[in-house]
């Protein structure tokens, strides 16, 4: 049986009642929150990772462009609540994945073992729990998406699960970071307080990427999500703007990419009475997915080799 492709939304379009910062830039430890969740996001392979902005969502895209991540604008933001944001990323996200994986922007200190943990977890829906209280992120299956997506009662996400017919499954964690949350100037000092005296703490991890070369490096997941995005939106243009990076840029890593490996990975029409279109062609598509394989083949290696070097206790 394919193993289940996993993705995440990062919900980060909303305005704090309560403190004058943009949340999501708030430092923690040497980072900020929206770095440290893709951060360890990605750390925990869970890739395509999308971010719904909306309040200074120009800022946002800028402070976590070149991260990998694929940034959608909620312009609506303030009338839509939480619930439009996550239906928003559900929408675009839904044909790429088996089952996704719902952050606020404010919880960064959830553990990559507890988004293991979410994204293997059984069931359509699936809710964290510590010590009895409920916390993020939310596992959503691909059999729950059209629930999800339809759903026009009161309550957001929360009324949704509730009706929900097919059961909730609750995952006990001891991870208290699935919990700390920021509503409140307060709630971030504690949240601070936490990291502080966990970094000692926090289990070692690792991070691996794959870059090809020839002889340069010319080929890496940023270049691979950028190329999706393009044949997600069809356009360059379109593709820049989700990534949040340059048309310069994007043009670069597309004609690098095909120069070092001689591949046409784009077919483009320019602009006229139709309008123009970028769009992935059948060896650029071939590619992508055999590097994606490879991808989640080093992953699977690389953490083979760190349980047996650095988490096995009969080693010297």
């Amino acid at each position: 049986m394919a193993e289940k492709r996993t993705g995440a939304i990062i919900l980060a379009a909303g305005r704090s009642n309560y403190m004058e910062e943009l949340k999501p830039m708030l430092k923690v430890g040497q980072t900020t929150m929206i770095q440290k969740e893709i951060d360890t996001l990605r750390q925990a392979g869970i890739t395509p990772i999308v971010v719904v902005t909306g309040y200074q969502g120009e800022v946002l895209e800028r402070h976590i462009a070149h991260r990998g991540a694929v940034c959608i604008r909620n312009k609506r933001y303030e009338t839509s609540q939480m619930f439009g944001s996550i239906c928003m990323g559900l929408r675009y996200i839904q044909k790429k994945v088996d089952r996704v994986l719902l952050f606020p922007s404010d919880t960064p200190l959830v553990s990559v073992e507890t988004i293991h943990r979410m994204a293997e977890a059984e069931g359509c829906i699936a809710v964290p729990v510590h010590q009895g209280e409920k916390g993020h992120p939310v596992m959503l299956a691909k059999e729950s998406f059209s629930h999800i997506l339809s759903y026009r009662g009161n309550g957001g996400l929360r009324g949704a699960m509730d009706e929900w017919g097919k059961g909730i499954t609750y995952i006990e964690l001891e991870d208290r970071g699935v919990l700390l949350d920021t509503n409140t100037q307060k709630d971030y000092e504690s949240l601070l307080q936490y990291e502080e005296s966990s970094r000692e703490q926090v289990e070692l991890a690792f991070q691996t990427d794959v870059t090809l070369k020839r002889p340069d490096a010319c080929f890496d997941g940023v270049t691979a999500s950028f190329l999706e995005a393009v044949d997600e939106t069809g356009s360059m243009l379109g593709a820049c703007q989700l990534c949040s990076i340059s048309y310069s840029k994007g043009w670069k890593m597309v004609k690098i990419a095909e120069a070092q490996l001689g591949i046409t990975f784009l077919s483009r029409q320019p602009g006229g009475s139709k309008g123009g279109f970028s769009a992935l062609t059948e060896e650029g598509k071939e590619f992508l997915k055999r590097f994606r394989r490879m991808e989640q083949m080093v992953r699977d290696a690389a953490e083979l080799a760190f349980q047996e070097v650095f988490c096995d206790d009969s080693s010297d």
